[in-house]
């Protein structure tokens, strides 16, 4: 049965460029896109446009601007974009706030831009914008945090699998009766609640006996979880492991643990794998952290942007969300140096 073979092509696009990656895909049959084209199922056929020779306009709207995982992802786009002199690039700060990233969604909507790379800062937050620009004929690729929505594509680092491989790491290396504190993402955001998910399904099938005795948020913040891991060293007299859904919150609760003269006592976990935290874990200061190669992940959310500008596909021509995943690395200190300088970021 014949399908939409241009969407098969994109993922062997993405998976040559992309080693290890996993690609996921609901695609229609014959008979659903027929219908589609004749109106009855809703759907438009896919009409693209010439993304090699007309101007293109792609706009990256962050969650924030200054997260250095948004500055990798950024750059990576801009290497891949660069290749292409008919396309401008243009990078808009969410300031962490669904109600600012909805505002600019409208704004590059009725601006026409040709795709949107979005970071969603809340996922039912993000949904309408995003069904809005798609049924706009303008595809959404989101890069990490995800909207709850049907969109053209999500390139995501591990998320649900990143916390099952901290939790194995952290439950491997402690005694029954461990302690272990959570210093957790912003609420709805799709990535630490994937990071939570997956962490607390594999304590409580695997290790039943290491008990999770508290979780607060520090919505993404080094400056929050610093705060946030003082009032746990205040409240615990003994903790284990402390899992951050981020590396920036994981370097704030260092610096607390550093203070208070504890970092013998426990391990430290973050999820990112910026350069700074790899330096962290080069002193002693954190124990490990699931890289994700930030770089090489934005140049695939521009290239899949491309792909859906020149084929005309948008959410339209989908049953769900095409997902791209970058393979992920558990460093520690064993390990770390194998982090080259030219894959740091």
């Amino acid at each position: 049965m014949k399908k939409l073979l241009a969407i098969g092509l994109a993922a062997m696009m993405v998976a040559g460029t992309l080693a290890s990656s996993a690609f996921a895909l609901e695609i229609k049959t014959d008979a659903e896109v027929a219908a589609e084209e004749s109106g009855a199922g809703g759907g438009e056929k896919a009409v693209g446009k010439d993304a090699y020779g007309e101007d293109i306009r792609i706009a990256f709207l962050p969650n924030v601007i200054g997260d250095s995982c948004a500055f990798a992802w950024a750059a990576g786009m801009q290497k891949y974009l660069d290749n292409f002199s008919n396309v401008t690039f243009d990078v808009y700060d969410g300031k962490a706030s669904v109600d600012t990233e909805v505002q600019i969604m409208d704004e590059l909507i009725e601006q026409q831009y040709d795709a949107i790379i979005l970071q969603a800062t809340d996922a039912a937050g993000l949904a309408a914008a995003t069904d809005k620009a798609e049924a706009a004929g303008i595809p959404v690729i989101n890069c990490n945090l995800d909207a709850a929505t049907t969109h053209t594509c999500l390139v995501a680092a591990v998320d649900v699998e990143a916390g099952q491989l901290m939790a194995r790491q952290i439950g491997d290396s402690l005694p029954d009766g461990g302690k272990v504190v959570i210093i957790s993402a912003t609420p709805g955001a799709s990535k630490g609640e994937n990071i939570d998910t997956g962490f607390k399904g594999v304590m409580e099938e695997e290790y039943p006996d290491i008990e999770i005795i508290d979780e607060q948020t520090g919505e993404w913040l080094t400056e929050n979880a610093n705060t946030v891991m003082n009032d746990f060293l205040t409240k615990y007299d003994h903790i284990d492991a402390v899992l951050c859904h981020n590396d920036a919150m994981a370097e704030g609760a260092a610096e607390a643990v550093k203070a208070a003269g504890r970092l013998d006592e426990m391990q430290i976990w973050g999820c990112d794998g910026e350069s700074k935290m790899l330096d962290y874990i080069e002193e002693g200061l954190c124990t490990g952290t699931v890289y994700t190669n930030a770089d090489l992940q934005g140049q695939a959310c521009a290239q899949f942007a491309m792909y859906a500008i020149g084929s005309g596909i948008t959410a339209a021509n989908l049953e769900s969300t095409p997902i791209v995943k970058i393979a992920p690395i558990v460093v520690t200190a064993d390990n770390v140096g194998d982090i080259t300088e030219d894959m740091r970021w």
